[in-house]
């Protein structure tokens, strides 16, 4: 059976260190949006980064999803749900290595931002010792 490839749920923080092409989900909460580029600058302090540190942040592309995105989505400090692929940046595109291209931005609604840590946390440390060999 083909079909598209299942995403895989992530930090925000964690993407910098996936493989480049990787289908990712993530959320994030948008700090910028530069309409000339279509490019969100989404953020999510986890871990826990102390002031007077930026939080953790990623440029997401969502030109191909323009027309499905809404004014609310974009407003600065809305939380979204990305689905998008991970890419390289060109080299000289600013201090972040990677930025998502979206296929897919919706809204987080009323998230319990701890609960949802907590809870992907838990699950990604299951997936580690699923995979890992014995």
């Amino acid at each position: 059976m083909n079909g598209p490839l299942p995403s895989t749920r992530t930090f925000l923080s964690d993407l910098p260190s996936l493989p480049l092409e990787s289908k990712v989900r993530f959320l994030g909460c948008v700090r910028t949006y530069h309409v000339q580029t279509g490019h969100l600058v989404l953020e999510h302090n986890y871990p826990r980064q102390k002031p007077p540190q930026e939080p953790p942040s990623v440029s997401v592309d969502i030109n191909a999803v323009l027309a499905t995105v809404t004014s609310e989505e974009l407003r600065v400090g809305a939380w979204v749900n990305v689905l998008g692929y991970v890419r390289r940046k060109d080299a000289d595109s600013g201090p972040l290595p990677v930025y998502v291209e979206a296929v897919m931005v919706f809204p987080a609604e009323a998230v319990a931002l701890g609960e949802y840590e907590r809870i992907l946390q838990d699950s990604l440390g299951v997936e580690r010792r699923v995979r890992r060999p014995e």
